[in-house]
């Protein structure tokens, strides 16, 4: 991206010069502002994610961060147009749990996740929530999938699109105790899906605990269960899946920066040890903890190690994506 920042070479001096983590800038004399590319709309949890790290970025690199959502074809349309991006530090893109799905179970990708992409850090990780209205029928997870069980296909669930790490959770655990329910496929927000539910025209959704906290907070949604191994400390009355229904259970997404592939080493861990500055200050890990974050923050191995693992959990899975 020509006039958007400077040299490889120079950019390496730059962040080289941040001899630690504590230093107070890892980028200095920025010629142009950073750009956040991620895959989903505004208010979205990874754009919510991105606006509360923005401002500390900012601050400990030197440079503007601007945010960019790039929404559309989960999260293709973002990752295709990063993978063509220069590997100059000057753009990062913030990839959720979804793309390792999408890679798994896509085979006509014009990127591969693995070849493109550095990892940087994963910053945060969370499970989901299994939510219906209030007023519904079903008391317990145990009373959906017994009724998914008795009529299959004829009981409902929501995410936030076909393939979505959401829609994986739901058909994982439906596999597993070889029941059939159908997807309902959502775009944009909480606002539609929640409608639905309240309407009696869909019976349960999945979605993040940051997108249903404010709803299950004020008693407008019910939670049945979370999706984590256990239970989740900020809904401590929500029972996991893994407690009664299938022990092995265990579906926790996560979002991480990533750069086009070909960073340079010192520029990727200049990045690296920004990530940790930030996550450390007691504002920021509170509110991402806040909204149902696990705000530890990974090694670039690591991220590459997680992402592995993913992929091949979730390739199995791909007839249920190219079926949809």
């Amino acid at each position: 991206m020509k006039g958007m920042g400077m040299s490889v070479s120079r950019r390496t001096i730059l962040f080289s010069a941040a001899a630690t983590v504590a230093a107070p800038a890892v980028v200095r004399a920025q010629a142009g502002p950073i750009r956040l590319i991620h895959g989903y709309d505004a208010g979205s949890n990874p754009d919510t994610i991105a606006r509360h790290l923005a401002p500390s970025l900012t601050e400990i690199v030197g440079a503007q961060i601007v945010i960019e959502p790039k929404p559309g074809a989960a999260e293709r349309l973002a990752a295709a147009q990063v993978a063509r991006m220069k590997p100059d530090g000057s753009v990062l893109y913030l990839m959720t749990g979804g793309q390792a799905v999408v890679s798994a179970t896509d085979k006509t990708l014009s990127y591969d996740l693995l070849r493109d992409f550095d990892f940087i850090a994963i910053v945060t990780r969370f499970p989901f929530v299994f939510t219906v209205a209030p007023d519904a029928r079903f008391k317990t997870m145990e009373a959906f999938l017994d009724a998914a069980r008795k009529e299959p296909g004829k009981t409902t669930y929501g995410t936030s699109g076909v393939g979505s790490t959401l829609h994986m959770a739901m058909e994982l655990l439906l596999s597993k105790l070889d029941i059939k329910a159908t997807h309902v496929p959502y775009k944009g927000g909480i606002g539609t899906p929640y409608n639905d539910l309240i309407g009696g025209r869909l019976d349960m959704h999945v979605v993040t605990f940051s997108n249903a906290q404010p709803l299950l907070k004020t008693d407008k949604l019910r939670a049945l269960a979370v999706t984590s191994k256990e239970r989740h400390p900020g809904f401590p009355d929500v029972p996991a899946i893994a407690e009664k229904i299938v022990p092995d259970y265990d579906v926790v997404s996560w979002l991480g920066f990533t750069a086009p592939a070909g960073l340079p080493p010192a520029i990727r861990d200049r990045w690296h040890a920004a990530f940790v500055q930030a996550m450390a200050q007691p504002s920021v890990k509170a509110k991402l903890e806040e909204l149902g974050n696990d705000t530890r923050v990974s090694t670039p191995d690591e991220f590459r190690a997680r992402v592995e693992a993913d992929m091949n959990r979730w390739r199995p899975l791909a007839h249920v994506v190219n079926q949809s």
